[in-house]
């Protein structure tokens, strides 16, 4: 990931870098970047995402970022509280840094105050607007009917670490951009010829007990979150990709179990889900947020909880995603945020470090903490063309972007 520098436009007027304690001589880390469903093994799952993303890191300095999520998130949050000041954060994995974006100095040095007492290395950064104001100019372009957004096509995106909103657009319309149609703060980038993919297929796992993300769903997919509806608390949804969708009204099941019909789907700018409405009454009944993991007692761990707003997801958190991935009994493969919307890829949430695969549409990532906390973060849309392929990339849509009357259920 960029670090962050005058030559790009933002002004850094303090910075205070913090080195933390060596950390000591430590075994091997696993092969794979999976959560093993257990308290025991979370911190090496971790350690072995950003070691997945960035190779060059060592053993040592991977199990040193994952033993600070705990302060990075405390930093993050206290900053994050006001939203008049704070810019944004995010994660720069192989240096050990953790920068923050703010828009006063008072900001800045409640930063530099809290960073030291927290013993992290971090960067602070002056920077001119808000990440509210990110998504606000971001939301504008989306939903404008000028020549930018025609040319975007829904492709918006926000680059924190410059303080910019990004539309990419295919390199032969942006000379017929006219320098009005580009207001200030927003860069034109060409759109890259990505090769991603839906992932939808029609195998099956043989698991229907209770809901929990990750599950095969019939006809196709993997199931995400459940959500209850704030306003009408005995109405309870699934969410699952929105290009999985056949149709309004038709049923859903898992496991060969009826769990209700599809109400409504969109798929469009970074969202790509589906609501079904459950109306069996076995699974209406439970209140539990899930998440199947083959290696935990019972096959789930509990959704712990879940960002009210986009700007809690940091570029830098390690992500896991349950899905029906093609070994339907494997663990659940982590990864490591690069992006929180990617202009390249309509602005969804980027994932560096897993390839998902076919039926994986629809799962669920989460956050994965090293004290063995899963945090909901998003629903699973698309990755590079293949399964397990180079470049190791994956797209979903954050919660916060969907949720509008419905809370997550947890555990």
């Amino acid at each position: 990931m960029r670090l962050i520098n005058a030559s790009v436009g933002v002004a850094v007027l303090a910075a205070a870098v913090l080195v933390a304690g060596p950390a000591s001589a430590s075994a091997p880390l696993p092969d794979r970047a999976v959560d093993p469903g257990t308290a025991s093994g979370a911190a090496d799952a971790v350690a072995r995402a950003y070691r997945a993303a960035y190779p060059s890191m060592s053993v040592d300095d991977a199990r040193t970022a994952a033993a600070q999520q705990g302060q990075r998130r405390q930093l993050h949050d206290t900053l994050e509280g006001d939203q008049k000041t704070f810019g944004g954060s995010w994660f720069d994995a192989p240096s050990g840094v953790f920068h923050v974006a703010v828009t006063t100095a008072q900001a800045e040095a409640t930063a530099a105050t809290l960073g030291r007492k927290l013993g992290i290395r971090f960067q602070a950064h002056r920077v001119t607007r808000t990440f509210a104001d990110l998504e606000r100019q971001a939301a504008a372009i989306r939903g404008g009917t000028g020549a930018l957004s025609a040319a975007a096509g829904g492709n918006i995106g926000l680059d924190v670490a410059n303080n910019q909103v990004v539309v990419a657009v295919p390199a032969l319309r942006m000379a017929a951009l006219a320098a009005d149609a580009v207001p200030a703060g927003v860069r034109v980038a060409p759109r890259k010829a990505a090769q991603v993919e839906p992932d939808v297929c029609t195998s099956r796992n043989n698991c229907n007990d209770s809901l929990r993300a990750g599950l095969l769903l019939t006809p196709q997919c993997s199931l995400g979150f459940t959500f209850r509806d704030r306003f009408t608390p005995n109405t309870r949804w699934v969410i699952t990709a929105g290009h999985c969708s056949t149709g309004v009204g038709v049923t859903w099941s898992t496991g060969g179990t009826v769990i209700g019909t599809l109400t409504g789907a969109t798929d469009r700018d970074n969202l790509d889900i589906a609501s079904i409405s459950t109306t069996n009454a076995t699974y209406l009944a439970d209140t539990v947020g899930r998440i199947y993991s083959h290696g935990a007692t019972n096959r789930f761990v509990r959704v712990n909880g879940a960002p009210t707003r986009t700007s809690s997801i940091v570029a830098g958190d390690v992500v896991c995603l349950a899905a029906n991935i093609t070994t339907p009994t494997g663990a659940n493969n982590c990864a490591v945020v690069n992006m929180v919307a990617d202009p390249q890829v309509r602005g969804m949430v980027k994932v560096t470090g897993y390839d998902a695969c076919g039926g994986d549409s629809g799962g669920g990532w989460y956050q994965l903490t090293s004290d063995n906390r899963r945090n909901a973060y998003g629903i699973h849309s698309r990755s590079t063309n293949g399964c397990g392929a180079t470049p190791a990339e994956s797209w979903f849509s954050p919660v916060p972007g969907f949720t509008g009357g419905m809370t997550i259920e947890v555990g």
